[in-house]
């Protein structure tokens, strides 16, 4: 398809598409998984992903409606403001606002002295609020962003206890038996992954005690639990914190005050008081939280009857506040393009003395805001103003900035190559770099990548600085690029799905195609033969490693022995199924029996954990780099190591080394853990290294 070809309803359809054949695909695997061995072996991680996808086609829908707009982020509030009345201002150069009747101006009445905000602030040319009474739109947060702020928000220290596998599963076992029925509103099961995404992008090693036991069930329940019972699922990942529980609780509860309104209308006191001038509303530092405001949710673009909220709620709420630009702007683009200002990374701390309870919240909400917009890929271009302002936020931002460029201009050097950097460092009269001595956006800039490929530089010291700003811009957020970008998403989705997650599933005809097996082939070896140099390393990635196995061998050795014969689906990362290759030319159709008393639980466990070991290395985004080949060839490499681990029999092997009956009490036994985990690691290894041929 050529780009002229694109258009907004097109992607839309096609996304939307995509949702239902990823639907359909989950129903397949539960009908399926109980007739296909295989298939049962691999379903739980299958469905993790499958979920994945959907949550990611769903969110490229919702981008398809969405207006271009142009981000601005850093701690430089005047920078920003600089530039944005460089190119939004209208007459006289201010930017007005119209309002329940009363026109205002944004910088000197509603926002004046630059103040950093708790919230972003979208200037738009596009939509007006009617209502003269509550003329303020407010855009909201979900229960997936409070659990994403309440995780941030969670700072562990030095008596913070990991829970282990025993402590997850008798907590998630508590919250089974409060399960309701029906799907509960504030949470869907793709939501869940997202929020997994998101704490692996924040700390993956601080989290991943979680990824075994937690996720798989927490995903499968959360829909089902009600806000409470929903929270006490969630304490888990802010280390039981009674204060972040609460919170959570608190606001989610608010949120269903609300009927689940995406948006609400606000009266002008929120921003101006009597005397239009600054109020005690959601941009002051100190506000005076206890007052009360009345607010009309909305819904479908029609406001409901008034509820009553807090302002400290509707402030920590509050994704977004739109002021509406009364005049044309200097820039025609802007007529159509939205401007999006985001405070930087802990911008909440700078404006006050003190801190409070709610501080910390605040903090860890703004920090959340860039993601936010990112998954909802609605900035087109992201322009910078002093990136981080303490060398302790430099890693952070770093990886807020990088998020955003391989979501919005791509994954690897290869695809952004097709355009030019859309997250671009401004220097402004007001960037610290020319107020003060120390900066950090070098090291920021470290982080995220090269210059020319991740991002870029402009100067807008003056009025000609500010022309070649604006003339870039106007070349680089045309609404071909952003449609151009979609497209290579759909283009990645669907390949993920065909190619990686399905289309391994399927196959005409009774046999594999050989020629296709030879192309397959061919594809692996050549790029295999250009890194001959790094084939140790991707040797060393193709086992599990021996703590992982230890703990397989742990858990099984402290379960009941009626417990080891049952299927652990629910509990586990990944389901347990009996091993066979549904397209193999000569298929194993042997069932393990499960003894009690010796290795043959071992065995499958490991095997099991192996394969799904297997398919995660493709999202090993170190390991790719490091390989240098690319995702879609890894993943073929991945998929004929396993065919040909069932083809060889690889089941049968592990059992044969690690069956057999053993005394009693030795189960336990440290040294015996350790002799099953070499023996099943020299299975594997043998595999690894010569493909079964001795």
């Amino acid at each position: 398809m050529t780009t002229t070809t694109l258009s907004t309803d097109l992607l839309q359809q096609q996304f939307a598409h995509l949702d239902d054949t990823i639907g359909d695909a989950l129903d397949w695997v539960e009908q399926t998984r109980e007739q296909a061995p295989r298939l049962d072996l691999e379903a739980d991680r299958l469905n993790l992903q499958l979920k994945r996808c959907r949550d990611k086609a769903r969110r490229l829908t919702q981008a398809t409606q969405l207006p271009q707009t142009l981000g601005f982020y850093g701690h430089s509030q005047a920078g920003k403001s600089y530039l944005i009345c460089a190119l939004a201002a209208g007459n006289y150069g201010r930017l007005e606002t119209r309002l329940g009747g009363v026109t205002l101006d944004y910088l000197t009445q509603i926002n004046p002295g630059n103040r950093a905000a708790r919230l972003a602030t979208r200037f738009t040319r596009q939509t007006e609020v009617k209502d003269r009474a509550f003329p303020v739109r407010v855009l909201l947060l979900n229960e997936a962003d409070l659990a994403r702020i309440m995780v941030r928000a969670f700072q562990p220290d030095a008596h913070y206890h990991v829970p282990d596998t025993q402590q997850i599963t008798e907590h998630l076992n508590k919250l089974m038996m409060h399960r309701q029925p029906l799907p509960v509103p504030g949470f869907r099961s793709e939501e869940m992954m997202g929020l997994w995404d998101s704490m692996i992008r924040l700390d993956a090693r601080r989290f991943r005690h979680l990824n075994a036991h937690y996720w798989p069930v927490a995903v499968q329940l959360a829909p089902y639990l009600n806000i409470d019972d929903r929270a006490r699922l969630f304490s888990l990942l802010w280390g039981n914190v009674p204060a972040l529980t609460t919170a959570y609780r608190h606001y989610a509860h608010t949120l269903q005050h609300l009927g689940g309104a995406q948006s609400l209308l606000a009266p002008l006191s929120v921003l101006v008081d009597d005397a239009m001038q600054p109020a005690d509303g959601i941009f002051s530092q100190s506000p005076a939280y206890d007052i009360e405001i009345s607010v009309c949710p909305e819904f479908a673009g029609e406001s409901h009857a008034p509820v009553t909220l807090s302002l400290e709620e509707l402030t920590m709420l509050a994704a977004e506040v739109q002021i509406p630009l009364l005049s044309p702007p200097r820039e025609a683009l802007f007529e159509e393009i939205d401007l999006l200002d985001l405070p930087g990374y802990g911008a909440a701390e700078e404006e006050v003395d003190g801190e409070d309870d709610i501080t910390p919240l605040f903090r860890a909400k703004i920090a959340c805001l860039p993601e936010r917009y990112t998954d909802r890929h609605e900035m087109n271009m992201l322009m910078v103003c002093t990136a981080a302002d303490r060398r302790d936020d430099v890693v952070a931002v770093g990886r807020t900035l990088e998020h955003w460029v391989k979501e919005m201009h791509g994954e690897n050097p290869q695809v952004r190559s097709r355009r030019k950097p859309g997250l671009v460092w401004v220097l402004t009269p007001f960037d610290r770099r020319m107020t003060e001595s120390v900066h950090y956006d070098e090291a920021v800039q470290r982080h995220v990548g090269n210059p020319g490929d991740a991002w870029g530089a402009l100067l807008a010291m003056d009025d000609r600085g500010l022309q070649r700003m604006a003339d870039y811009l106007v070349a680089e957020i045309r609404p071909e690029i952003r449609l151009n970008r979609l497209a290579e998403q759909r283009d990645e989705l669907r390949r993920e799905l065909a190619d990686n997650l399905l289309g391994s599933w399927y196959q005409e005809g009774e046999t594999a195609d050989p020629a296709q097996k030879q192309r397959t082939v061919q594809t692996v070896i050549k790029a295999l033969q250009t890194r001959t140099g790094v084939h140790g390393e991707l040797l060393e990635k193709l086992l599990p490693g021996r703590d992982e196995l230890h703990r397989i061998y742990r858990e099984l050795s402290e379960q009941p022995d009626d417990a080891r014969v049952q299927d652990e689906a629910g509990v586990e990362s990944f389901g347990i199924g009996i091993n066979i290759d549904l397209f193999a030319e000569q298929q194993d159709t042997q069932v393990w029996q499960e003894k009690a008393d010796d290795g043959t639980a071992f065995a499958r466990q490991v095997q099991r954990y192996w394969v799904n070991h297997l398919r995660s290395l493709p999202e090993n985004e170190p390991l790719i780099a490091l390989i240098g080949v690319a995702k879609p060839t890894v993943e073929l490499l991945m998929e004929e190591l396993i065919t040909a681990s069932f083809r060889l029999e690889m089941g049968d092997a592990l059992i044969r080394t690690l069956g057999g009956a053993l005394p009693a009490g030795t189960r336990e036994h440290e040294h015996h853990a350790d002799r099953q985990v070499s023996r099943a690691l020299t299975v594997l290894g043998d595999f690894v290294a010569w493909l079964g041929f001795e």
